[in-house]
């Protein structure tokens, strides 16, 4: 009987004992995310339903900001990165569009993203029945090839 109430004991210690640094791991990622939240609210004062996430390599908020679906990416020293949003291709130069139809005929056009950091690009996912990939088109409306999708 007393094996059975030692076992009951170290089992609830040891379940306490997990549970406590979970939540202690938690207060750290809310602690080392709390900078960042300063500076996006600071940036983004308008935001609306703001959902953060984190990676290995980022941290991101996506948000709604003035009826637009939008992603806020910081690096892992709480610095501003990029901000992406979906756009339409009215959004793209006629040049760019131009140069889509000449070097990709066939490819049917998926979603553009609008990348705004340090330069300003977009990626147009084009794909057919063979392949799927992204293109990235430069602020002169130069094309290149960016990557495989799956």
């Amino acid at each position: 009987m007393k094996k059975v109430i030692y076992t009951a004991l170290l089992m609830t210690g040891l379940s306490v004992g997990s549970f406590a640094k979970t939540t202690t791991d938690e207060g750290k990622e809310a602690k080392s995310n709390a900078p960042v939240k300063v500076k996006f609210a600071s940036e983004y004062a308008d935001a609306e339903s703001v959902v953060w996430t984190s990676s290995p390599r980022f941290k991101k908020a996506t948000f709604v900001k003035d009826g637009v679906q939008m992603t806020a990416f910081y690096n892992r020293l709480n610095e501003y990165v990029a901000t992406t949003q979906r756009v339409d291709i009215t959004t793209l130069s006629p040049l760019a569009i131009k140069n889509l139809i000449k070097y990709y005929p066939g490819y049917q056009m998926g979603e553009i993203i609008k990348y705004t950091g340090t330069d300003e690009a977009y990626f147009v996912n084009l794909r057919n029945e063979k392949e799927n990939f992204l293109v990235k088109i430069s602020s002169d409306s130069t094309i290149g090839y960016f990557k495989d999708l799956k």
